[in-house]
């Protein structure tokens, strides 16, 4: 049984790209906590596509994690991604970086949204996103 890893970074970001030798380098692109809408009408909100980028350390074997959006003001469920394997080192100090790409999701009205990381199904971390 894995457990639940410690989170030291969760960034909400446009994109990310691995960098330098053996690829031990993440650059993150445009760090994201808030989005103005700019359509007319603005709500519904589809947004194309946005990643975040987890660095967590601290977990043993194997687990599965997925990203959820929930809009704090009703906790609905808003979107959520396919759940997927992360696999941890032998050695517990071992940073391993897990990026989720989310394509074309849609926010139904303006507020706050909880971005949150689940591992095993349970919540381990999240960030707040508003919508205006």
């Amino acid at each position: 049984m894995a457990i639940s890893p410690i989170v030291r970074y969760m960034l909400l970001c446009d994109d990310w790209r691995l960098d330098g030798p053996n690829n031990r380098r993440v650059t993150i692109f445009g760090l994201v906590w808030s989005i103005y809408s700019v359509e007319a009408p603005p709500y519904p909100l589809f947004y194309r596509e946005f990643c975040v980028f987890l660095a967590l350390t601290e977990g043993r074997g194997q687990g599965e994690g997925h990203i959820v959006c929930v809009f704090e003001e009703t906790g609905q469920r808003v979107f959520e991604t396919r759940k997927r394997p992360i696999q941890f080192s032998s050695d517990p100090l071992v940073v391993v970086g897990v990026p989720f790409r989310i394509k074309d999701c849609s926010f139904p009205q303006p507020g706050l949204y909880s971005i949150q990381f689940w591992y095993n199904d349970l919540l381990v971390e999240e960030r707040p996103l508003r919508m205006r």
